[in-house]
């Protein structure tokens, strides 16, 4: 690759320590990818833990030697493949605790719950797809990508994941009870659950 997109250049700067880069990294990048892991933890109802999860990822990214970085087609997909993996194998993590630990079981909250926002309708709607629709959907609607890139990512034909992100929506229109949702990465009512 001989020419740098700007985001490669902002990932290369941050990698090497440039304090402002990494701020402004961390702006860029951080509400979206937070928001994708809580959509893959949502499965395990670990959301809680996406914080952690992200952390992870930044320091992941942060051992990366320039060379390599400077080999990514897709920033933005490179750093939501590593998100994905970081958060599988903190799932994996934590089910083997949980094996271990089979008798512990969290208290039920005290209080009733407060009636759910619709930002809330829409995230507990999505978390209720199959977990790989779920996961098409966030890719698609929080982090912004395409559907070649989200195939690239989870390992399917695009045409698969078209399918399987227009067979989620369908879902997620009978379950929202609308008529039609917006297609536009982040807009509509898809675009409230990348906030929070």
């Amino acid at each position: 690759m001989n020419r740098l997109s700007n985001e490669h250049r902002l990932l290369i700067r941050t990698a090497r320590g440039h304090n402002a880069s990494a701020r402004a990294f961390w702006a860029m990048y951080a509400p979206r990818l937070l928001a994708y892991i809580r959509a893959l933890l949502a499965s395990q109802n670990a959301q809680s833990q996406a914080e952690d999860v992200l952390q992870g990822v930044m320091c992941k990214v942060l051992k990366v030697q320039t060379f390599r970085l400077r080999q990514i087609k897709s920033v933005d997909a490179w750093l939501f493949a590593v998100s994905r993996s970081v958060a599988l194998n903190h799932l994996r993590g934590e089910r083997r605790e949980f094996s271990r630990r089979k008798h512990f079981r969290p208290a039920e909250a005290l209080n009733e719950p407060m009636p759910p926002s619709s930002h809330e309708l829409v995230r507990r709607s999505v978390e209720a797809l199959e977990p790989e629709d779920a996961e098409i959907v966030t890719l698609r609607y929080v982090a912004g990508l395409t559907f070649g890139e989200i195939g690239e990512l989870v390992g399917l034909p695009r045409s698969t994941v078209a399918c399987r992100h227009e067979r989620a929506l369908k879902k997620l229109r009978e379950a929202l009870g609308l008529e039609e949702l917006e297609e536009e990465s982040g807009t509509g009512i898809l675009g409230e659950v990348s906030h929070g």
